[in-house]
C-alpha cells in the first residue's frame, strides 16, 4: 500500500512539476509576443507619424513658395496672399506650431486692413482664428487684447446702442469675469471695473431698443 501511494505521490509530483514548467514557458512566450506587438506598434505609429511631418512640411512649403510666387508676380498686398495664409494657419494648426498659426494670422488680418480698411466687416473671421490661437497658447494678455479689438470693430460696425453689438458685449464681458474668477492676469479690480462697465453698456442697448420698439 505504502509502495502504491508514493509511486502516485511520485506521478503526481512529477505532473504538478511539468504543469509548472509548461505554463512557465507559456507566460514566457506570452510576454515576448506582447513585447514585440507594442514594439511593431511604436515603430508604425512612428513611422506614420513621420510620415504625416514629412506631407505637412511639404504642404507649407508649397503655401509659402505661393505666397513668394504672388509677391513677385502681383505684389506684397495682393488679396490672394491673404487667403494662402489663412490656409496656411490651419496647417500650422494641424501641427500644433500655435506660434507659427498666430504670426501668419497677423500678417493676414493686417494685409486685410490694408486692402480694405480697419472697419471691414470680413475681418472678423481672422480676429476669432486669432482669439482661438492665443487661447490655445494661453497668452491671456494677448487673448484679452483681441477680445478688445473685436469689440472696437463690432462697434464701429453697429454703432454702440445696436442689439447687434450685444452678443459681443456679453461675450466681452464673459470674458472679463472669466479673467477674475481664474485669476489669469491683471488687477481684479481694474477687471471688474471693465466689466461692470461692459454690464452698464449691454443694459443701456437693452433700455434704448426696448423704448424704441
Amino acid at each position: 500500500m505504502y509502495i502504491i501511494w508514493n509511486t502516485k505521490s511520485n506521478n503526481l509530483n512529477y505532473m504538478l512539476r511539468n504543469y509548472f514548467f509548461i505554463n512557465k514557458a507559456v507566460y514566457k512566450l506570452l510576454i515576448l509576443a506582447l513585447s514585440m506587438a507594442i514594439i511593431l506598434t511604436t515603430v508604425v505609429k512612428a513611422e506614420e507619424d513621420s510620415s504625416i511631418d514629412f506631407a505637412t512640411d511639404k504642404t507649407v512649403n508649397q503655401y509659402l513658395d505661393k505666397i513668394t510666387e504672388i509677391e513677385m508676380t502681383r505684389g506684397p498686398h495682393d488679396e490672394a496672399i491673404e487667403e494662402n495664409l489663412i490656409s496656411l494657419s490651419g496647417v500650422y494648426k494641424e501641427k500644433g506650431d500655435h506660434l507659427k498659426r498666430l504670426e501668419v494670422l497677423n500678417q493676414a488680418l493686417h494685409l486685410h486692413r490694408i486692402n480694405f480698411g480697419l472697419e471691414s466687416k470680413e475681418q472678423l473671421g481672422i480676429v476669432e482664428k486669432i482669439i482661438s490661437t492665443n487661447n490655445d497658447l494661453e497668452d491671456w494678455k494677448a487673448l484679452d487684447q483681441s477680445y478688445e479689438y473685436l469689440y472696437w470693430v463690432n462697434r464701429r460696425l453697429y454703432g454702440t446702442d445696436s442689439l447687434e453689438l450685444l452678443p459681443t458685449l456679453n461675450r466681452v464681458m464673459e470674458w472679463k469675469l472669466d479673467v477674475i474668477e481664474r485669476g489669469l492676469f491683471g488687477h481684479p479690480e481694474i477687471i471688474n471695473h471693465q466689466a461692470t462697465d461692459l454690464l452698464r453698456k449691454i443694459r443701456k442697448v437693452r433700455k434704448i431698443n426696448s423704448e424704441e420698439s
